[in-house]
């Protein structure tokens, strides 16, 4: 890959064009625009040359207002890219073969997408987390402990912030276990 810099001239006739320039060239300018205030520095755009066979790359000199309106759209072209990579995308012909062929499960589904592991996971959790909710007001304050310490730290400090009996916490925490279990069995 060949990087050109095209910087901008003033003619005899007071007409702007582009020229040729080196890569010394450029990094004097770059120095040179550390030292000086926004308005007076010279400012560059990086394209992509269009031909496939021969890729280039071209830092061209062009206004402040056409180098903001750029950076603009590299700004919102990355947060795109970014953010679309948090989603997966469905391939419509496969799952209407997995309907066809009564195979419509969430592995046809969602193949080989490693996220979807997560999302699962963060959905199970919701949906434990409610259920605990629903089961005994402390549940989830236990469920919190119980994952960040394991079970028998998780007693010991239930105990200290309910004010009960470590033996108490302790059959609590049994409890809590069945719930578990059971959630994770139905």
């Amino acid at each position: 890959m060949n990087t050109t810099y095209l910087f901008k001239e003033e003619t005899t006739n007071g007409q702007k064009k582009l020229r040729i320039g080196t890569r010394d060239e450029f990094k004097s300018v770059m120095q040179m625009n550390k030292e000086i205030g926004e308005e007076n520095r010279r400012y560059f755009i990086r394209e992509k040359s269009l031909d496939p066979n021969q890729p280039d790359l071209l830092i061209i000199e062009v206004d402040r207002s056409e180098y903001l309106e750029w950076k603009k759209e590299q700004v919102t072209r990355s947060r795109n890219y970014r953010l679309g990579k948090q989603y997966s995308q469905l391939s419509l012909e496969r799952t209407v073969q997995a309907s066809s062929q009564g195979k419509l499960d969430e592995p046809a589904l969602y193949g080989e997408d490693p996220g979807f592991e997560d999302v699962l996971a963060g959905v199970m959790l919701d949906e434990l987390r409610e259920e605990l909710r629903k089961w005994k007001p402390w549940a989830v304050d236990m469920l919190d402990i119980y994952m960040k310490n394991g079970a028998e730290i998780c007693a010991v400090m239930f105990a200290d912030r309910y004010g009960v009996g470590e033996s108490t916490a302790r059959r609590y925490v049994c409890h809590f276990e069945q719930k578990i279990k059971k959630f994770l069995e139905g």
